[in-house]
């Protein structure tokens, strides 16, 4: 039974962990603040990961972020600084 429960808890921090790549936060970084900007002039520093959240700080030609969502990237919510 314990070797299942670690089993699980393996694969569910496996996907926390694919869903908050940098490429991802960079695209819904650029999708939440829009106005035409593209993923790749989105840059991301300080990626905090937790169990049910992700925030990290995002540089654009707009201005300097700081966001949060979800740990599946929903929900996007970015500030500016």
């Amino acid at each position: 039974m314990l070797k299942m429960i670690f089993i699980i808890f393996t694969i569910c921090t496996l996907c926390i962990a694919c869903a908050s790549t940098s490429d991802n936060l960079r695209r819904e970084t650029a999708r939440f603040i829009g106005g035409n900007l593209s993923p790749d002039q989105v840059n991301v520093s300080n990626i905090d990961r937790g169990i049910t959240s992700v925030k990290w700080d995002a540089e654009t030609p707009k201005g300097k972020y700081t966001c949060s969502a979800d740990d599946m990237v929903r929900r996007v919510n970015c500030v500016t600084k």
